[in-house]
C-alpha cells in the first residue's frame, strides 16, 4: 500500500504537464481564491464597471455649476470686382481693377446656468448614486460566483487526484491478487481460466488508473481557466481530504437572514429600487418651470490683407469691438401633449416593478438556501452511509479471500468481493467531495463565499 501511495504522488506530478524541467505550481484553495481575485476575466469586467461611478457622480454633481463655451473664429477673403457703379447706379467697367483681401477674426463666450429645475439635479444625482450601488452589488455578486467557480472546480481537481491514487492502490491489490491466484495455479488447486479472470480484472484496473490521470489532467485545465492567470502555466493541487460535519451545526435561519439582508442579487435589487424611486421623482419634477441664467461676450475684428487674421481678445479694445448680454429665461412647461404624463406613468410602472422584482429575489435566494441545505443534508447522510458500506466491504473482502486461500471460495466470490470493495472506496471518496461542493453552494446561495474565503470587491469607485 505504501508503495502504491508512493507510486500514485510520482505519478501525479508527471500528469500535471509536459515533459519539460519545469516543475508546477501547486496551488492551495486560497492561493487559487487569491490569483481568481486578481485575474479572472469575468470578474475584472464587474470591477471596470467601478470605474464609471466616479465620472457618474461628476456628472450629477456638475448639473449644479454653470456651462463655458468658447467659440474662435478666424478667415480671410479675397475679392476681385471687374465691374463697379456709378452715382446714378449703373454699372461702369472698373478701372482700377484688383485683388482685394480682408481678414477678421472673433471670439464669442457663453454661459448658462440653471437656477432652479424643480429638484431633478438632486434626482439625477440620486439615480448616480443608486447606479454605482449597483455596479459594487453586481461586483459582489459576480465574485461570489467567481470564488465559488473557483472552489468547486479545486475541488474536483482535488477529488480526481485522491482518485489516481485510489485507482492505483486497487491496481497494487489487483497485483496481489494475480500473485496469490498463479501461486494457487502453480499448486493446481485453481484453473488456467482462473488465473486470467483475475489477470482481466487487473487490466481493467489499469484502464481505470489511464482514465483516472486524464480526468485529473482535464481538471487542472478548468481550473487553470477559472482561475484565468496567464502567469500559470503548469499547476497542481496540493492533496486535501474534506472533512464532513454535520450540518446541524449550522444556523439555518441565520444563513437564510444573512442572504434576505447582505445577499449581492438582494442588495443589487434593493438598488434597483432606488434607482427607479429617483428616476420616478425625476420625471414628476419636468412639471416645474426651469429658471435658467445667461449670459454671452462676442467681440470681432476687420482688417486689410491679414492684419486680423488670428488676432486674439486684447484687453485694451475699443467699446465698438464687442457685444455682451445678460438675460434670465423662465421655461413652463404648460402642454407637452402628454408625453410627460407617459414618461412619469412608465417612470412608475418601473419602479413598482421593481419593487416586485426586488420581492421575488427575496424569495428566490430563501429557497435557494433552504434547498442548498437539504442536499448538505443529504449529501451528510451519504457519507455516513458510504462510510459504513466500505468498512463492510472491507470486512467482506478480507474473509473471502481467507475462504479463496481454504479454497472454499471460487474466483467469482473473490472477484466480486473486489469489485465492491472498490465501488466503495471510489464512492467513499467522491461522496467526501460532494459534500464540500454542497457546502460551496449553500454559501454562495447566501452570498458568503467571498465572506467566508475573507475576499471582498478589489474596489468600490470614487
Amino acid at each position: 500500500m505504501k508503495a502504491a501511495t508512493a507510486l500514485a504522488a510520482a505519478v501525479l506530478v508527471l500528469t500535471v504537464g509536459d515533459a519539460s524541467a519545469q516543475d508546477p505550481v501547486v496551488l492551495t484553495l486560497e492561493d487559487a481564491l487569491a490569483r481568481a481575485a486578481d485575474h479572472n476575466p469575468q470578474y475584472r469586467q464587474a470591477l471596470n464597471q467601478f470605474d464609471l461611478a466616479g465620472p457618474q457622480g461628476r456628472a450629477a454633481w456638475g448639473a449644479f455649476l454653470p456651462n463655458l463655451n468658447l467659440t474662435y473664429s478666424t478667415g480671410q477673403r479675397f475679392s476681385r470686382e471687374p465691374t463697379a457703379v456709378d452715382f446714378f447706379g449703373n454699372p461702369i467697367e472698373n478701372t482700377d481693377l484688383r485683388t482685394r483681401a480682408s481678414s477678421d477674426a472673433s471670439q464669442f463666450l457663453s454661459m448658462n446656468m440653471d437656477l432652479l429645475q424643480g429638484g431633478r439635479r438632486f434626482h439625477a444625482l440620486g439615480e448616480a448614486r443608486a447606479q454605482a450601488r449597483i455596479n459594487r452589488r453586481a461586483g459582489e455578486r459576480e465574485l461570489n460566483g467567481v470564488l465559488a467557480e473557483v472552489q468547486r472546480q479545486f475541488l474536483t481537481a482535488q477529488r480526481q487526484k485522491a482518485r489516481v491514487a485510489v485507482e492505483l492502490d486497487l491496481l497494487a491489490a489487483r497485483e496481489q491478487d494475480v500473485e496469490a491466484t498463479r501461486r494457487r495455479f502453480e499448486l493446481a488447486t485453481v484453473s488456467r481460466s482462473d488465473l486470467l479472470g483475475t489477470q482481466l480484472e487487473l487490466e481493467a484496473q489499469r484502464v481505470a488508473v489511464i482514465q483516472a490521470r486524464g480526468d485529473f489532467d482535464k481538471g487542472l485545465l478548468a481550473l487553470a481557466k477559472a482561475i484565468g492567470d496567464p502567469g500559470l502555466s503548469k499547476i497542481d493541487v496540493a492533496p486535501g481530504d474534506p472533512e464532513p460535519f454535520d450540518p446541524a451545526t449550522l444556523d439555518l435561519d441565520v444563513l437564510v437572514e444573512h442572504g434576505r439582508r447582505e445577499s449581492p442579487q438582494v442588495g443589487e435589487a434593493a438598488a434597483t429600487l432606488s434607482l427607479r424611486q429617483a428616476a420616478l421623482r425625476n420625471q414628476k419634477a419636468t412639471r416645474w418651470p426651469t429658471v435658467r441664467l445667461t449670459s454671452s461676450f462676442y467681440r470681432n475684428a476687420y482688417g486689410e490683407d491679414r492684419t486680423a487674421l488670428f488676432e486674439l481678445l486684447e484687453l485694451n479694445f475699443r467699446p465698438d469691438d464687442f457685444r455682451a448680454s445678460v438675460g434670465l429665461a423662465v421655461d413652463v412647461p404648460l402642454f407637452t401633449r402628454f408625453q410627460t404624463s407617459q414618461n412619469i406613468a412608465e417612470a412608475d410602472v418601473q419602479l413598482r416593478n421593481a419593487g416586485e422584482a426586488m420581492r421575488q429575489t427575496e424569495l428566490e435566494v430563501e429557497e435557494q438556501i433552504r434547498a442548498r441545505f437539504v442536499d448538505l443534508e443529504t449529501a451528510w447522510a451519504t457519507v455516513q452511509e458510504r462510510s459504513r458500506r466500505l468498512e463492510i466491504a472491507r470486512e467482506r473482502l478480507r474473509i473471502v479471500r481467507q475462504e479463496y486461500q481454504l479454497a472454499t471460495k471460487s474466483i467469482e466470490d473473490l472477484r466480486t468481493a473486489v469489485r465492491e470493495e472498490a465501488s466503495a472506496q471510489r464512492d467513499v471518496v467522491d461522496q467526501r467531495y460532494e459534500f464540500a461542493t454542497a457546502l460551496v453552494g449553500l454559501y454562495e446561495a447566501a452570498g458568503a463565499v467571498a465572506r467566508e474565503s475573507g475576499r471582498t470587491p478589489a474596489g468600490t469607485g470614487n
